[in-house]
Formats: C-alpha cells, structure tokens, sequence
C-alpha cells in the first residue's frame, strides 16, 4: 500500500508497504497510475479483457470480449489475405456469432466464444497468417 510520509529535508516521499493480496493491491496500483498518467484516455472495456489470463489455458472470452477485438483482428487477417476489409470483418463478426455458447447447452452461465476454435478456422478458411 502506498504510504507518503515527509522526508528529513521536508519533501513528501511515497513507499509501498506490503499489504494482502486481492482487488486491493490492483485498485491501489490503479491509482497511483492514474495519477502518474492523468491525460490518459481511457474507454470502457469488456471485463473479461483486462481480468482474464493471455496464457491461453482457458480459451473462452465473452462475445463482448470477441467483438471489441473483432476491428483490429478483421484488418490483420485482411492484410494479410489481401481481402476486402469489410467482408472479412463481416466473415469473422458471423462467425463470432454463431460460436457463442452458454456452458451446459445454454442451461447455465453467460455465453463464451472459443478463441482457439474460431482461430483455427479462420486459418482453414483464409490459409496461415503471413
């Protein structure tokens, strides 16, 4: 946690002092990048893009996650296919669409689009990235 105490030559000195693991320690980091960086700005993300592991272990995000993502993914695989942009855009938002699923059949959970698996077939349809 961050403590700002006055120095012997009277200027204020922040230090970090160890604190318990959790939301806290985030919240805290949060803040002091914040004040580091207050012309940054900032836009609203899906939850799961900045509190999920990139590991890749998990290759599940929501449709939120997949859509926010689907501009800047679009245009790679339409540089790299030398495809118009739109329709690749077009291709993959459909594809994200259709590969949304709740756990359990629907039954249970909020819906998730498997990463790997639209990757893959990204690959099939347009061949490896270059």
């Amino acid at each position: 946690m961050p403590v700002t105490r006055t120095g012997s030559d009277g200027k204020s000195v922040t230090t970090l002092e160890p604190m318990k693991d959790g939301s806290d320690i985030q919240s805290m980091f949060f803040d002091m990048w914040r004040q580091d960086q207050p012309n940054v700005a900032l836009q609203d993300v899906p939850g799961d893009f900045v509190t999920t592991s990139g590991s890749g272990l998990d290759p599940h995000i929501t449709p939120a996650n997949a859509m926010y993502q689907l501009d800047r993914v679009a245009a790679a695989w339409a540089k790299d296919t030398k495809r118009d942009p739109g329709a690749v855009r077009a291709e993959i938002g459909a594809l994200l669409r259709d590969n949304a699923h709740a756990p359990f059949g629907g039954l249970a959970g909020d819906p998730f689009v498997n990463v790997l698996e639209v990757n893959l077939d990204l690959r099939r349809r347009y061949g490896p990235p270059a």
